[in-house]
């Protein structure tokens, strides 16, 4: 801009640059705005200079961001001055305040076509520009023919024709047919022999959207764009200004070789094997250095090269040279060479005969899906999936399954989706295939999607050998304490078809299979309980003799079921209460399932539909959540409700157990009207508190003058002291009686506070403030004393939680004798990695903690850890933030979908409303 003289100008950028705050930057602005539209009512009184001026100054306004509705009339009309400081600053501001859809941008089509077939070379850059910035269709129609006798002028310099081509091409995207492709082709090959490289670039621009709608047009034109890719190569007449790093013009390079992809093939011997040539030479030179734009301009060449090999299906030769470079770039420290490294491997993927070389870099491409960023390690999985075979399948599959249970959630459901389409198209035999499904399940359950287990039932059914094996499968995993709803339905639908094949092995009864599956009976969601109920009917049918008391348990179950007030379970409790009376009915009716017809797999076109990139959004957001750091020291972070109680004050309190189910005084009918949980996670059902409190009433659980919580207050005060701290000690002296102590492994060691553990070592931080920090935020400093810091970082999904313990050593000696324990309440279900024994100097270990919460309580996990420094034994005990409101999920409505709820909400339905 130029700006010498404008006094008024000067002195109003200055007035904004000394605002202290935005107010009075809006307020300097809006007064400016004011003074601006009242010199422009009053236009006749305007000098050019004084016109000039307002309008920089909208400009400027603009600039910062300010919306400017008015003065355009007076802009547009600047492009018609005689002089050229006003027509500079129409064209100028033309271009930043309006579009193409602007109508005053009608009014000056003539002066820009005068402008552009003038002879002054000055204006006509000005209309180029502006023309190639904001020029529509109108414009197209107007002023291409204009703009290609510039461009083709052997009289205009270089300037002018270099905007020509680009204002060709702004006018092309907006109206193909401004270009003749008859006559152009010719044109164009003539063009591309311009030495001007400048001009060259900007043609090269131009070519590429041409032949991007019709290469066969522009066949002669291919030999020319091999010429100056020889010319590059070889260096040859190339001014200083156009080498950058010593690239030889790498924009021209990579534009040129973009445009040969376009065509389908080089039939051309001699051009080949000059293209060859050129290639070979490009991938010779290129390797990775420290000068980060050199980096960047060599690898923009060296990956169009590589992208044009693939295209022209090059000798096997050329493309091990291409696999190995690549193998080179992934294992490189710089993280955007990586990422480019495994992309482009992933590319190489579709040419045949590559994939074998591919392999040889197996172990570095697993070795990136532990890298830091989530771009890396999607580019990895999509690596490994594309390059799996029969050869490595079993090893790449149990790769995955080993790194499920590190990945984050916004790749779990993608990674168990290509695990199982792996496992079932180059399984070595079908029990490994069942097996490495069921492992995806009980790891990952919440992120199976009901495709792949519907996918293992069809196998199991259609292949006899395999029954007897995924029954036992099913009856080991119900062992276990904590089991996903998922693998309930898994293991209720083997065991109940294929059960009574474990009749012989020990605990394989079926009054014990009966027993092991009614035990998830209450705490399973509708549609499992569905799959149960047919279990226990195919469990009575097998039974072989009959036994009575069994039979009576199951009976039981189906009359209870007949109220239940889901149509589908009282359907199937009617209906197998019948038939089970019926005694032959019964064998006709639950016969085995007949195999299931050959069908391609859904998993398939699931993955097929999933192939879409959102690698950078998925980075994006993670990074949004996360600190950008995990250095050892982490950023400390202030309460946000107010100061933190005194250091000494910390409590850890076993609160008593709020699983009514479990009490003895509830009776099975009751506990049947248990909230279900679908995929793990709670769903309400606003009857339940209600039910509960009045049978609880009724049986004199809890008397009137206990202290005890209520359930509806379970979930209130989140962020109470009630739910971080625990109850005050005369709720602990005097347990609630009816209510069970929560039988946890913390036991005591809960209420020990830090000053009863005898540490010489003492922390300093305020223990208690960073753990009250921490249940409003997802990282920060836990603890620190003089010899080690713990900081941690936590994602939450529904209710899962993955938290990372950053053990970081501050001194110059190890510490040794490292111990770290999960003391967890028993509605957790908690995974603790391995815990280092040593840390080493000025170092930092990770340790991945995941979580899953099984029911709604208000105790907190604690971490139990140890370590000596020299002769020094240091122990203490850490609440770890893992609180309630951590496994909340906000529920997004429309103001159609609130109101009518909330104007529903009466104060009787609220006091039993589960929030």
């Amino acid at each position: 801009m130029a700006l010498s003289g404008m006094r008024g100008l000067s002195v109003f950028i200055s007035d904004v640059r000394n605002c202290h705050n935005k107010e009075q930057e809006r307020l300097r602005v809006d007064k400016e705005l004011g003074n601006i539209r009242t010199r422009f009512k009053n236009e006749k009184g305007l000098s050019p200079y004084e016109k000039k001026k307002y309008v920089w100054k909208m400009l400027y306004i603009h600039m910062l961001g300010y919306d400017v509705d008015f003065g355009h009339m007076e802009t547009v009309s600047l492009i018609s001055a005689p002089k050229y400081p006003e027509k500079q600053v129409g064209y100028i501001v033309t271009s930043c305040l309006l579009n193409e859809n602007n109508d005053f941008l009608r009014m000056v089509i003539n002066t820009v076509r005068n402008d552009i077939i003038g002879r002054n070379e000055t204006y006509q850059c000005l209309a180029l520009t502006m023309v190639g910035n904001i020029g529509g269709k109108e414009f197209s129609e107007s002023l291409a023919p204009d703009v290609q006798k510039l461009l083709i002028s052997s009289s205009c310099r270089p300037v002018v024709r270099k905007k020509a081509a680009l204002c060709l091409l702004r006018l092309y995207r907006k109206n193909p047919d401004v270009v003749n492709i008859d006559g152009w082709s010719d044109r164009m090959a003539q063009l591309l022999d311009e030495r001007d490289l400048g001009v060259l670039t900007s043609v090269m621009s131009l070519f590429v959207s041409l032949v991007s709608n019709n290469a066969e047009a522009y066949w002669n034109c291919l030999p020319k764009c091999v010429r100056i890719l020889e010319r590059m190569a070889r260096n040859q007449d190339i001014p200083q200004e156009y080498t950058y790093y010593g690239i030889p013009s790498p924009w021209l390079q990579v534009k040129a070789m973009r445009a040969l992809q376009y065509f389908p093939t080089i039939e051309d011997p001699s051009a080949r094997r000059a293209l060859f040539e050129v290639l070979q030479r490009i991938l010779m030179g290129t390797d990775v250095v420290k000068n980060v734009n050199k980096n960047n301009a060599s690898h923009a060449v060296l990956f169009e090269a590589l992208a044009l090999v693939m295209h022209l299906d090059a000798e096997k030769e050329m493309m091990s040279q291409c696999v190995a470079l690549l193998g080179k770039f992934i294992a490189v420290r710089e993280p955007n060479i990586r990422y480019l490294g495994l992309e482009n491997m992933s590319r190489m993927l579709l040419v045949t005969d590559v994939q074998d070389i591919i392999k040889r870099h197996q172990a570095q491409i697993i070795t990136s899906l532990k890298d830091p960023d989530i771009s890396i390690r999607r580019r990895a999985l999509d690596l490994l999936y594309g390059m799996c075979d029969v050869t490595n399948a079993k090893e790449i599959v149990e790769e995955l399954l080993q790194y499920l249970n590190t990945a984050e959630f916004a790749m779990r459901e993608e990674l168990a989706l290509k695990a199982a389409i792996l496992a079932e198209k180059f399984a070595p035999d079908l029990s490994w295939y069942v097996d490495v499904i069921l492992q995806l399940i009980d790891k990952a359950g919440d992120f199976v999607s009901d495709d792949i287990w519907y996918r293992v039932v069809q196998f199991v059914t259609n292949n006899e050998d395999l029954q007897p094996y995924a029954a036992a499968k099913a009856r080991e995993y119900l062992d276990k304490p904590a089991l996903h709803e998922t693998m309930v339905k898994v293991s209720a639908y083997l065991l109940g078809e294929y059960g009574h094949l474990l009749a012989r092995r020990p605990s394989c009864s079926p009054k014990e299979l009966f027993t092991i599956i009614n035990d998830r009976l209450p705490t399973v969601s509708t549609s499992t309980i569905a799959i149960i109920l047919s279990s226990y009917a195919k469990i009575l049918l097998h039974t072989q003799p009959p036994d009575a008391g069994l039979q009576q348990q199951i009976l039981a179950i189906f009359k209870k079921h007949e109220s239940y007030i889901d149509v589908e379970i009282q359907q199937r409790a009617v209906e197998y209460f019948e038939l089970s009376r019926k005694g032959a009915a019964l064998a006709d009716v639950l016969a085995e399932m007949p195999k299931f017809p050959e069908r391609e797999s859904a998993l398939l076109k699931k993955a097929e539909d999933a192939e879409v990139d959102t690698a950078e959004q998925s980075a994006i957001k993670l990074r949004s959540q996360q600190q950008t750091s995990s250095a050892l020291v982490l950023a400390d972070q202030l309460p946000v409700n107010g100061s933190a109680p005194a250091a000494n004050h910390l409590t850890l309190v076993k609160m008593p157990s709020q699983n009514i189910a479990e009490e003895s005084n509830v009776s099975h009918e009751e506990t049947a009207l248990e909230a279900p949980k679908e995929n793990g996670a709670p769903v309400e059902v606003e009857s339940k508190v209600e039910i509960l409190s009045e049978t609880a009433a009724e049986s004199k659980v809890v008397p009137p003058t206990s202290h005890s919580p209520s359930q509806a207050d379970l979930l209130a005060d989140l962020l109470g002291p009630l739910a971080i701290e625990g109850p005050p000690a005369a709720v602990e002296q005097n347990p609630v009686q009816g209510l069970e102590a929560n039988e946890s492994p913390i036991g005591d060691l809960a209420l020990a506070t830090l000053e009863d553990q005898s540490n010489s070592v003492q922390p300093i931080v305020n223990v208690e403030e960073k753990f009250h920090i921490l249940c409003t935020k997802d990282s920060g400093v836990l603890y620190e004393d003089p010899n080690i810091q713990i900081g941690l970082k936590a994602e939450w999904r529904a209710h899962h939680g993955r938290l990372i313990l950053f053990l970081g050593n501050k001194n110059t000696s190890p510490i040794v004798s490292m111990r770290a324990l999960i003391l967890p309440p028993s509605h957790f279900k908690v995974e603790l990695s391995s815990v280092p024994d040593t840390i080493p100097p000025r170092a930092q270990v990770q340790i991945p903690v995941e979580f899953t919460n099984l029911q709604a309580s208000r105790d907190v996990a604690v971490l139990d850890f140890s370590y000596n420094h020299g002769t020094v034994l240091v122990n203490a005990k850490l609440r770890l933030p893992v609180v309630l409101h951590k496994f909340l999920q906000p529920v997004t409505l429309t103001p159609e979908e609130y109101f009518p709820q909330w104007k529903a909400w009466t104060v009787q339905s609220l006091s039993f409303k589960k929030l």
